[in-house]
């Protein structure tokens, strides 16, 4: 996981997400026992590879390929920017209607002597939604779980542009009123959906018959997939199991980890900084 600094919102004071960092499993596949990389022996003290000191490192953005989390078309990012949208930008992806003319992109930005990588929607109608292992629920978040979106109707953490000076910190649980629950409910154009008022300091959702406390008809969905945790100043936590298809989250800006996931529409992306 990327640190608590880099993943704060360019936009609003909310925090942003924080995004799947697989540097740990990528080193575990790539080497073996014997202490080769990529079939190459190596003396055990001999492991840091070229890496360069006057430009930026090149990320490696991956068009995934449907239903794989590994193999897709990669895209080297060398420039300050790269756009992606459906009929205009840097990538365009015409086949996906879920995804605005010009969509989501990707900013290279200095920071403490080196570089950062941003990841900004641009007003998108659908929005642009990250793999998370852990995020806020303001009113504005929508979360993609399975084949479905849901958001949190009436949070105690009203929006993301809330301001968080100490005056509005300071709400100790013990004195939050019992009756200010929110409800999860879908976020569809459909009249009646989903809706399921939490009413407890930590929610399950997952598949049906799963036991979770939440549980969704949806084959995308693990048994128990992700909890909803209360805080102590009375927001809302999604916190994500360790899942195949995870937990998205939506976000205006978030920092991008040296290795995360992102999507736009109905496609899904691998961002890699080698």
């Amino acid at each position: 996981m990327a640190d608590d600094g880099d993943n704060a919102s360019a936009k609003g004071d909310r925090p942003a997400p924080e995004i799947e960092d697989l540097r740990a499993l990528r080193w575990i596949l790539e080497r073996d026992p014997s202490g080769s990389v990529s079939g190459l022996p190596f003396a055990k003290e001999d492991v840091h590879d070229f890496r360069p000191i006057h430009r930026p490192s090149v990320p490696v953005l991956t068009v995934l390929d449907d239903a794989s989390h590994q193999h897709g078309q990669s895209i080297r990012l060398r420039g300050e920017t790269f756009t992606i949208g459906r009929t205009a930008g840097d990538l365009v992806l015409p086949n996906d209607p879920a995804i605005s003319g010009m969509h989501a992109e990707i900013r290279r930005i200095p920071w403490k002597g080196s570089y950062q990588w941003q990841l900004v929607d641009l007003n998108s109608v659908n929005g642009t939604f990250v793999r998370a292992v852990r995020a806020v629920l303001h009113s504005e978040a929508v979360v993609i779980l399975g084949a479905r979106r849901f958001r949190l109707r009436n949070p105690l953490v009203s929006h993301r542009g809330t301001p968080h000076g100490p005056a509005t910190r300071l709400i100790d649980s013990s004195g939050l009123p019992q009756t200010v629950w929110p409800t999860l409910v879908e976020a569809s154009k459909r009249a009646t959906g989903f809706e399921f008022p939490l009413r407890s300091d930590s929610v399950s959702i997952g598949r049906a018959g799963g036991g979770a406390d939440i549980q969704l008809d949806d084959p995308l969905v693990a048994n128990r997939h992700a909890q909803f945790e209360r805080q102590r100043d009375g927001s809302w936590l999604i916190v994500a199991e360790t899942t195949r298809n995870g937990v998205w989250v939506s976000t205006p800006a978030v920092t991008l980890s040296v290795h995360c996931h992102f999507r736009c529409g109905e496609q899904l992306f691998r961002f890699e900084i080698p």
